[in-house]
C-alpha cells in the first residue's frame, strides 16, 4: 500500500490494524525486531531474539551480553503454532 500527502496520516492506524489483525510474530512472540544500534558503551547488553534468529545487522554482532537461546526461542514459536 502506498500512501502519499495527507493519506500518509493513515498509516499508524493501518499498520496497528493488521499487526493486531495477522498478530506476525516479530510483533507478539518475537522481541527485539524493532531495535536499533544502542550507540557507543553500551554493547554489553545481550543479542535480542530477532537477532539471535535472524543474524545479520551488523551492529548486532558487537553485543557482548548472554543472548538468549536458540532452543528456547524455537520452543517458545512452537507453543505458538
Amino acid at each position: 500500500m502506498i500512501l502519499e500527502g495527507i493519506e500518509t496520516d493513515l498509516i499508524t492506524a493501518v499498520e496497528a490494524k493488521l499487526v493486531r489483525l495477522h498478530q506476525p510474530l516479530w510483533n507478539s512472540l518475537i522481541d527485539g525486531f524493532g531495535n536499533h544500534d544502542p550507540g557507543s558503551g553500551r554493547y554489553n547488553q545481550a543479542k535480542s531474539e530477532w537477532d539471535v534468529l535472524h543474524p545479520g545487522r551488523m551492529w548486532a554482532e558487537r553485543l557482548t551480553g548472554k543472548p538468549p537461546k536458540l532452543q528456547n526461542i524455537l520452543a517458545k514459536l512452537k507453543v505458538k503454532t
